[in-house]
């Protein structure tokens, strides 16, 4: 069953490499951030402006879980043959959850940043990004919010 799966999804990976397009709005991959999420990530980028959607699914541990969601703005400052400049706003929610001695400790943090990426383009399809920026984690905590220089990273393919 797993190797039908398998030759599912490189089939498919296959045909919209046959089909991609070099100025293709779509962009599927992972992210890591604080500030954008981590996990699976989806692009929008249909101009200057574009949409990024970042989560992972729950993770569950034998003490608990763990859940990201990222919404990020993107804008494209300028667009090379290989090396984009572009400047993003993100913002992420993790949802912890905590199982010690039979009691559930929630703990949900709102991070935002601001800053600055550059996008390199590896082959036709695939691009790898690099973020730089200045965030706010754990905003609205009653401890208080710290701020500091934050980095994202992703790795995207576009069809």
């Amino acid at each position: 069953m797993f190797h039908k799966i398998f030759i599912s999804i490189c089939l498919s990976v296959f045909s919209f490499s046959a089909i991609a397009q070099d100025n293709s709005p779509h962009h599927i991959g992972v992210s890591s951030g604080i500030t954008t999420g981590f996990g699976l990530s989806y692009r929008y980028w249909p101009s200057k402006l574009g949409l990024q959607i970042t989560t992972l699914p729950t993770l569950v541990k034998n003490s608990g879980s763990f859940t990201s969601f990222g919404a990020s703005a993107l804008y494209m400052i300028n667009d090379t043959e290989k090396i984009d400049l572009y400047g993003y706003l993100g913002n992420s929610i993790f949802l912890v959850v905590d199982n010690y001695d039979s009691e559930l400790a929630y703990k949900l943090t709102y991070n935002a940043g601001l800053g600055f990426g550059l996008k390199f383009d590896v082959f036709d399809q695939l691009n790898i990004n690099i973020q730089l920026g200045y965030g706010g984690i754990d905003i609205g905590s009653d401890t208080g919010t710290l701020f500091s220089i934050v980095g994202e990273t992703g790795l995207y393919y576009h069809f």
